[in-house]
């Protein structure tokens, strides 16, 4: 009987100790979740982990079974009454007192990308070497002398465009963006500059340069683009959000394009990585090329559409150009963002193209491979809608 009623002291103690646990999450999950209120030490990982924790959960299970002492019998194995000390240590730090693994993930820089599932693994890509996201920028930094939020846009030779038209196609089908507009390309801005330096707002130095030779490569096919050149770093700056508001904001562009033209079937997010050369490098045929790989968010309910989406385009860039692609990656909210606008449109990606050290001769080769697979895929898709 002493027995009993120690246990059931103990499930009350756990039950006081789990409710309180929820009510801080909650706080912090509002708060986290409030425009202008984002606290960047709070991720979502740390959420998961406590979800995930089978401490965390046994506890919650026998607090539960006390108060319906039916539901025991559907449990498949039987629970222990957890250490609360075990318990408290594991909401406060989240790591794991049976899983080393956990306080690797919270302490070794970058092993938290092992949360990254590789669903396609290109010629080298494995475990040991994931994409990592860049750092974000000083937007403090980043933004001097800068006072407009959308910068005209430049064709890829430098010159400005006199064609207003292909930047604002009537009944474009394919929408062109950047969540990170800033990420640039060091060769681009100045060979000298540091790898960490490697942002900027010149739309000649960055990914918008890449969308720019997408968009006019595209177009050469016939394929009609609307191109989204925004500072996004400036557009964050003027609404008082910071980095971690980046797919907030470009969801914003992306569902305003969406109900404006009600065309588009594909949406494109051009992002850069941070790997050095070798890592974002290949050589085909002679020519130097800007690997690129493929980012799958699997937050929403179609990520499935989009995943075969990626295949596709991998498998064709395969077929043609050998190791030109690094893969195809999922990735959850526990690493970010998890949905990266896909839920818009099961023909919708993120693709990573080249890293910081990439020049444009790299870059406008593999925009030229990756343009001649899009029209094939493009082309096929008109045709079975036809049919």
């Amino acid at each position: 009987m002493k027995t009993k009623i120690i246990e059931k002291a103990n499930v009350n103690i756990l039950a006081i100790m789990l409710g309180f646990l929820f009510f801080i999450l909650s706080l912090i999950l509002l708060v986290v979740n409030t425009p202008n209120m984002k606290i960047n030490a709070f991720q979502y990982q740390d959420y998961i982990g406590i979800a995930n924790s089978e401490t965390i959960t046994d506890a919650f299970l026998l607090m539960v079974g006390e108060e319906i002492p039916q539901f025991k019998d559907f449990l498949e194995r039987e629970l222990e009454i957890p250490s609360a000390s075990n318990l408290a240590f594991e909401a406060i730090t989240g790591i794991r007192t049976n899983n080393i693994s956990t306080l690797l993930l919270h302490e070794v820089p970058g092993f938290n990308s092992a949360n990254t599932k590789i669903y396609i693994a290109g010629e080298g890509s494995d475990y040991s070497n994931l994409p990592q996201e860049s750092p974000p920028p000083d937007f403090d930094e980043l933004l001097k002398g800068e006072n407009s939020t959308i910068k005209k846009e430049d064709e890829p030779n430098g010159e400005e465009s006199d064609n207003e038209e292909r930047v604002t196609s009537k009944d474009p089908s394919v929408f062109i963006y950047h969540s990170h507009s800033w990420e640039g390309y060091l060769p681009l801005i100045n060979e000298y500059v540091k790898p960490s330096d490697s942002s900027s707002t010149d739309n000649k130095e960055n990914v918008v340069l890449v969308g720019s030779m997408l968009s006019e490569k595209l177009e050469e096919y016939g394929i009609t683009t609307l191109h989204e050149n925004s500072n996004i770093a400036q557009a964050l700056n003027d609404k008082g959000w910071d980095y971690t508001d980046s797919y907030t904001l470009s969801r914003e562009l992306v569902k305003t394009a969406s109900t404006q033209s009600k065309s588009i079937s594909y949406y494109i997010d051009i992002h850069r990585d941070s790997a050095r050369k070798e890592s974002t490098t290949t050589t085909i045929n002679g020519k130097n090329y800007a690997r690129l790989y493929f980012v799958v968010g699997q937050e929403h309910e179609s990520y499935k559409e989009n995943l075969i989406f990626a295949k596709e385009i991998h498998e064709k860039l395969e077929e043609r150009y050998p190791g030109l692609s690094k893969g195809v990656y999922l990735k959850t909210r526990a690493e970010g963002n998890g949905v990266y606008n896909q839920d818009i449109s099961n023909r919708s990606v993120l693709v990573e193209v080249g890293g910081i050290d990439n020049d444009k001769n790299e870059l406008s080769h593999t925009i030229d491979a990756f343009s001649e697979v899009f029209k094939e895929l493009y082309e096929g898709a008109i045709e079975v809608n036809a049919q």
